[in-house]
């Protein structure tokens, strides 16, 4: 935490630029640049071509993999990246946000201006970062949730399975004494984490903009959490 707000600080000019085009949390950003990389410091080792390529020869998943191998071939014919700097996860994942070449393609944007996506510089990566949560439905004037106390009864869980929004009268009505101030208008739904300790979560749909980029409730919920310890 310690070290997610000296970067949240050190980086603020660039995160509020990014935030004013994107009209995404800063907090966000910065979350998942430290989740992702540690802040562009692990950004992986392996080589995207060769990696692609094995996988998409190994056949559980090949039509996909072939497919991001023919991407990564294009990220490199565009100049956007030099061959013997394409490195990155293991499943094909590369630069300070770790975007697929598939991402890339379709999210990725020339923040500085110099007329070249480069992901492993951090103007760029943050940048495009925001602009992959904005056009998968981000909306910035809305509180993410909380963690709530409620007494789970099969309708709940039920709900929670089908991930059912409901309004904020519905669930004072099932006992739930918000923290935050939301919107009447508001519509959360509830997060039932696999745990024994009981936690729920009320959230909002900027919960599932998250899970597009990773489809973990436990990592959506890491985002969130470590966000709301960034000090202004």
């Amino acid at each position: 935490i310690k070290k997610l707000n000296i970067e949240y600080n050190q980086n603020r000019d660039l995160l509020n630029k990014i935030e004013q085009e994107y009209k995404v949390d800063s907090k966000i950003i910065v979350t998942l640049w430290g989740i992702e990389t540690h802040f562009g410091n692990y950004v992986g080792k392996f080589n995207i071509l060769r990696s692609l390529a094995s996988l998409a020869y190994d056949g559980r998943r090949s039509d996909f993999f072939f497919s991001e191998l023919k991407k990564a071939l294009w990220i490199i014919d565009n100049k956007h990246v030099e061959i013997e700097n394409f490195k990155g996860s293991w499943a094909g994942a590369f630069g300070q946000t770790q975007f697929m070449p598939s991402t890339f393609a379709n999210f990725a944007v020339d923040f500085n201006s110099d007329k070249k996506i480069d992901l492993f510089k951090k103007n760029d990566a943050l940048a495009s970062a925001a602009n992959y949560l904005k056009k998968s439905g981000w909306k910035n004037n809305l509180m993410w949730g909380e963690k709530v106390s409620i007494k789970l009864t099969k309708e709940l869980k039920y709900l929670s399975d089908k991930k059912s929004y409901k309004s904020i009268k519905f669930w004072e009505s099932n006992g739930i004494k918000f923290k935050n101030d939301y919107n009447k208008k508001s519509k959360l739904r509830l997060i039932i984490p696999d745990s024994t300790e009981g936690q729920c979560f009320l959230v909002n749909k900027n919960f599932d903009v998250i899970l597009n980029w990773n489809r973990s409730n436990y990592f959506a919920l890491t985002v969130f959490l470590l966000s709301n310890e960034i000090n202004n």
